[in-house]
């Protein structure tokens, strides 16, 4: 298998877990949007009136918070006074804890689903060599074999790469409830 193959599995992959995951990542994008909001007004409520300070607006502020939430952290805007610093580490923390509660989640369904791409592609691979046997278009691996293909052997490689991959199958991708796949 070649390498644009494994490359559009995992974006075929990716694909299928934004798609299976929308309501995750607008909870996400909700919650960052909320703290955000909040951080940038009482960031700019604490730090606005000092001379020289970085905050002179809220968009200023909303620039600040958004930095900070998502770990970004340019250091062009930053709070001077104490409770601006406390603030701002309560800002960081909340960004680290909402962006991290989501991934396992997503981490699950995009191995879920590369795993479902790999065996649909070796399934696929499988049939097409089972068409090939039976149409009889195998060449006799010996003397005056041409150097053809044995399709004996590669549909034998198919059903072991089936094997294998069936083996390899996750516990996460099986729902809590039974033998069923959770999609």
């Amino acid at each position: 298998m070649d390498s644009l193959s494994f490359i559009m599995i995992g974006l075929k992959s990716l694909g299928m877990t934004i798609a299976q995951c929308y309501e995750e990542v607008g909870l996400l994008l909700l919650f960052l949007g909320v703290g955000i909001s909040i951080f940038a007004a009482v960031v700019f409520a604490l730090e606005h009136d000092l001379p020289g300070t970085t905050f002179v607006s809220v968009p200023a502020s909303w620039w600040w918070a958004t930095t900070s939430m998502t770990t970004v952290g340019y250091g062009d805007i930053r709070p001077d006074t104490a409770p601006g610093k406390v603030l701002a580490f309560l800002c960081i923390l909340s960004g680290i804890l909402i962006l991290a509660l989501p991934i396992a989640i997503i981490n699950d369904r995009f191995s879920a689903c590369y795993f479902t791409l790999k065996m649909k592609e070796a399934a696929l691979r499988h049939g097409e060599a089972l068409k090939r046997l039976a149409r009889g278009s195998v060449a006799e691996g010996g003397a005056g074999g041409g150097g053809g293909v044995n399709l004996r052997d590669t549909y034998a490689r198919s059903v072991l790469e089936m094997m294998r991959l069936q083996g390899r199958e996750r516990a996460s991708t099986r729902s809590s409830g039974g033998e069923e796949l959770w999609w």
